[in-house]
């Protein structure tokens, strides 16, 4: 038994210092954003071809004034309705759209379209949203910032 606990505890002063060593991730992290799970359904039961989109997400999603989503991109399609404030989504080109309460977008697939949504507003902004992917993809894919003025 004391061999198995001293093998344990060097394997776990092993795993802190690789996490310790590991470099750091490239992406942007988020801030001020909060997220509300509201439904998952997984159809792959029903899919006749694998390929399909399979995991259907949805979330609440808020972001306080000041607050970033970080730059990512997506595998899969999302669709999302603003329903209170204003969101600016910045592209790979650093040109930023607005979106206010009652606006839709969508988000195009691939990593060749990194974007970011800022709240710039004064008050938070609540999106809806729903994420079409297949069924072991994430959700979103941090992405280092691009090189924008």
């Amino acid at each position: 038994m004391r061999i198995h606990r001293n093998a344990y505890a060097g394997a776990v002063v092993i795993a802190a210092a690789v996490v310790a060593l590991a470099p750091s991730a490239s992406g942007t992290p988020p801030s001020g954003v909060g997220v509300e799970p509201l439904s998952q359904v997984d159809v792959s039961a029903f899919s006749p071809f694998a390929s399909l989109p399979s995991k259907f997400t949805f979330r609440r999603i808020t972001i306080e004034p000041g607050g970033t989503l970080g730059w990512h991109y997506h595998d899969g399609n999302v669709l999302a309705v603003v329903t209170a404030g204003q969101v600016t989504r910045y592209e790979s080109d650093c040109v930023g759209t607005t979106y206010s309460a009652g606006q839709g977008l969508s988000e195009t697939v691939g990593p060749d379209h990194v974007h970011v949504g800022r709240n710039l507003g004064s008050e938070p902004a609540v999106l809806y949203v729903a994420y079409v992917n297949r069924a072991n993809e994430p959700l979103f894919v941090d992405a280092p910032a691009p090189d924008c003025p």
